[in-house]
This record gives C-alpha cells, structure tokens and sequence, in this order.
C-alpha cells in the first residue's frame, strides 16, 4: 500500500477516535416512523446517530458528479465504540471509490477482515435528503463479500429535517434462486431466437479468461431491437479488474450504436443456474432505462440451466432501489439517445 493511503487510513482512525470525544451542538436525530421497528434497541440507536454525526465531516472529492457520499459506522472494541468514515473519491473518465466501500475498507485496514465481518452491524450515510435508491451494483457485491449481510442495517440521514431511514441491506437484494422459472412459451422469444442465445451464450462460456477463476466462468448472449445479437465472456485478470459477460456484450452493442436490448441470457455449466453479480445488474438496469426512455419494454433477463429449464426476471427486478443516469441527468440520456439511436437507425 502507498504511503500516501497508510496516512489516510490513519488520519480517519484519528477523527474517528476525536469525534467520540466531541460535544454534539447538531439537532437531535429521530427515526422515521416505519424504521422505529427496524431498529427497536436504544443503544444501536444511539451508535447509528453518532455515526451520523461524525459521518457530516467525512472527506470526499466527487469531482465530477459533485454528488457526495459520507458514510460512518460505530464498532465496539475492546469494549469500546470506536468511529469510522467512509467518503467517496472520484477519477478518471469516470471511476470512483464509492463511500460505503471506503467505509468498509477503512474498518478492515484498522482492525481486520473478521470485525469487518462481524462487528459491522450498520452503515449510515449523511446527506442533505434521503432519496430511494440502495447501493450501486458493485457495492452491493462488496457489501455481501465483506459484512454479515444478512444482519447488516442501512440508514440515511436527512440533514434537512434530521429525520434517519434505516432499511435492511437484504431488501437491496434477490438471490437468483428467488428469479421465477417458466415454461418457455412464456419467454417473449420466439424459439429460435431463444436456442440461438442459448447457443450463443453457451459457446461464450468456453472461452473467455480464468486464470483465477477455474470452473466459475459465465456468459452470456443479447438480441437487441434491431434484430442482432452480441455475446461476451467473463475475464479476469491480474490487476483484479473482472470483466463480465453482460457488461462486456453491451459495451459490444454500443459499440455498434445499438442501445436498445431485447432480451439476454446468461449461462454457465451445464446443470447449473449462472450467478448474475450485481455489478452486471447495475450494467443492464442502466441500459435497460433507455428502453423505457425510447418506450420500449425493459430488458428481459433469462437464466438457462444448460439442460432446457430457464428462469426469467428484469434487471429492474433483480436489482431494487436501483438507480441510473435517467434519474440523475433524464435531459442529457434524452438528448444523448436521440442523437444516436436515430443514427443507427
């Protein structure tokens, strides 16, 4: 690790041992009437607003989206409540370190992945209002790789009115065993285009990279509104940066200024239901809003065993509290579309 994130990781280990030692001067926190029952115990009441409090001076540098993320959690150590921030940071064209994964990572570089594990039993985030939306795709992933997340809480704090919504990090989450199965005469394909995206995804699957991913690769096949399809692998590689296979094949079809999908299917060894993480979700939720912006049905996602059963949702179901440029910039998604899709038409 570089100097310069050893002194962060300290420097937040500081405030956070600071903070507890400060007179709070801000109004009192209140829980909303339906998280009353979510959080029934007075005492993690008590840590969730501390940690709202200390979350108000997290550092952040959302650079491009201008858009800040401060996110705080109270463990107990030694006996002890200790506070630590989380803020997220912004670079490149564009990429960000998001707030609850640096909240999450900091908890991890001061006491170790196992109180990540299981003493982490909330994550709050500070901002002026409290909209509907959970985590991205990606954090949610982190958030399940890391936490216990069956348990872990999620509460906001609305600094306008000082009002506090907690939910369960579960209801950002529908595990594939929960996509419905149906018989294919349900699936809005018809069964040719249906076996050719079996067959495609499929012959995707062989390939791709696995070099630290042996017997886990998936892929996955897309037809689009204009009649074609595009396919993708996942790949891994020694920098950690995974590639899956829907992100991969609609960054093909938009290669192609084809941005209007019809349906996808992801495959993975034959006799097994494929994992769709939720950073590949996060990709199809966000093509998917340009359908409903041009006033087409959501993106249809199928998941096929390899040996004819299949299992069909959206990407609007099986990513809740998702979010997307058409919430946070509808004019510009309008604009971009209409320049682009009319020209590949």
């Amino acid at each position: 690790m570089k100097l310069a994130g050893v002194v962060l990781l300290l420097l937040c280990g500081i405030v956070a041992g600071a903070w507890i030692a400060q007179p709070q001067s801000s109004p009192e926190w209140t829980l909303t009437k339906e998280s009353e029952s979510v959080v029934p115990d007075a005492k993690l009441r008590g840590q969730i607003f501390r940690a709202l409090d200390a979350a108000e001076h997290a550092g952040t540098d959302p650079f491009i989206s201008h858009f800040q993320v401060r996110a705080a959690t109270v463990l107990e150590i030694n006996g002890k409540e200790e506070v630590v921030l989380g803020g997220n940071t912004e670079y490149g064209r564009p990429e960000a370190i998001h707030g609850e994964s640096s909240l999450l990572n900091h908890v991890t570089a001061l006491y170790g992945a196992d109180a990540t594990r299981h003493l982490v039993r909330f994550v709050a985030f500070y901002g002026k209002t409290c909209g509907g939306s959970g985590s991205c795709g990606d954090c949610r992933d982190y958030q399940i790789a890391t936490t216990d997340y069956e348990h872990l809480l999620v509460a906001c704090g609305q600094a306008s009115d000082h009002t506090v919504r907690v939910r369960r990090f579960m209801d950002q989450l529908v595990c594939e065993r929960d996509f419905p199965e149906v018989d294919t005469a349900k699936i809005p394909l018809s069964a040719l285009e249906l076996a050719n995206l079996v067959k495609l995804a499929e012959e995707a699957r062989t390939a791709g990279v696995t070099l630290f991913t042996p017997g886990k690769n998936t892929a996955a096949a897309g037809l689009s509104w204009s009649g074609k399809t595009y396919r993708a692998a996942g790949a891994d590689d020694a920098a950690f940066h995974y590639r899956y296979p829907v992100g991969g094949l609609l960054q093909q079809a938009a290669t192609e200024r084809d941005y209007l999908m019809r349906a996808i299917v992801v495959a993975a060894d034959p006799g097994q239901w494929p994992a769709v993480s939720y950073r590949d979700r996060q990709y199809g939720y966000e093509v998917s809003t340009f359908n409903h912006a041009e006033g087409k049905p959501p993106i249809v996602l199928i998941l096929t065993d390899g040996q004819g059963k299949f299992k069909m949702t959206t990407f609007e179901s099986a990513l809740p509290y998702a979010f997307s440029t058409a919430a946070f910039m509808p004019d510009v998604l309008r604009d971009f579309l209409k320049s682009h899709v009319l020209a590949q038409k």
